[in-house]
């Protein structure tokens, strides 16, 4: 009976393989758009276990170039995973996704390069950006539009100010670990013309707090000590103390 049984059930997954290889990508993106309206996709071809996308559209922002790849094994995890890899101008680089049953995605292998305007529009930053953000996270879980966890490293290269400034920065990395109290992140300068150190933590309600510290290592750089100066008070130490609190 049981043998039957193991039968039947792998014809079925033999069955579900069959659809997923042969059902299109237009179609099955049609019927993603039906349940999550703020997502839409052009160029679409190649099925929905393995496609492509021209331009993929989640909540305003276009991802250019994306390929997908489904683990078909990974159903018997009671989870759907696939790599997928992007190739666009502002954002390019690749990442394993798994959607998991209770709507928690979860990501891992994250390598992701995103130019610092693209970053900046995502944060709705006041000032204008220049330089490259390099994303690699060993793993991450979302929840809607909530981050749950985060592992790994961000990096900003060749970081600059455009505009009020037109004003190098150097490079600065941000090491992110989840701990009980939230999400931290340790971040420093590596070099350059700024010297930046301190703290972030990021709460399960989503309220947020940064401590750290600013300064300037070459005094001669005057616009850019003015606009440290127009941030605080420096310390005996001749840095700037920085406390900025919020919510998501």
């Amino acid at each position: 009976m049981m043998r039957i049984v193991a039968y039947v059930v792998l014809g079925l997954l033999a069955f579900a393989g069959f659809l997923l290889a042969t059902f299109p990508a237009e179609r099955a993106f049609a019927l993603l758009g039906e349940q999550v309206p703020n997502v839409r996709a052009a160029g679409l071809s190649g099925t929905a276990w393995s496609g492509k996308a021209g331009t993929l559209q989640v909540g305003g922002r276009n991802l250019e170039k994306l390929q997908w790849q489904l683990k078909p094994w990974s159903v018997l995890s009671g989870q759907l995973e696939l790599d997928v890899q992007l190739d666009g101008e502002d954002v390019a680089g690749q990442a394993s996704i798994g959607l998991k049953p209770d709507g928690t995605i979860e990501l891992t292998d994250v390598d992701l390069r995103l130019s610092a305007a693209e970053m900046a529009a995502q944060f709705k930053a006041p000032v204008d950006l220049a330089g490259q953000f390099i994303v690699q996270l060993q793993s991450a879980e979302l929840m809607g539009q909530k981050i749950l966890s985060a592992e790994g490293v961000i990096r900003w290269q060749q970081a600059a100010l455009v505009s009020p400034l037109d004003q190098p920065l150097g490079e600065f990395v941000a090491q992110l670990s989840t701990e009980a109290e939230g999400i931290k992140a340790q971040i420093k300068d590596e070099g350059g013309p700024l010297q930046l150190d301190g703290v972030a933590q990021l709460a399960p309600d989503d309220s947020y707090h940064f401590n750290g510290s600013v300064s300037v290592r070459d005094a001669r750089q005057k616009l850019l000590v003015q606009a440290v100066g127009a941030m605080g008070r420096p310390g005996k130490d001749g840095r700037v103390p920085l406390r900025y609190s919020g919510r998501l």
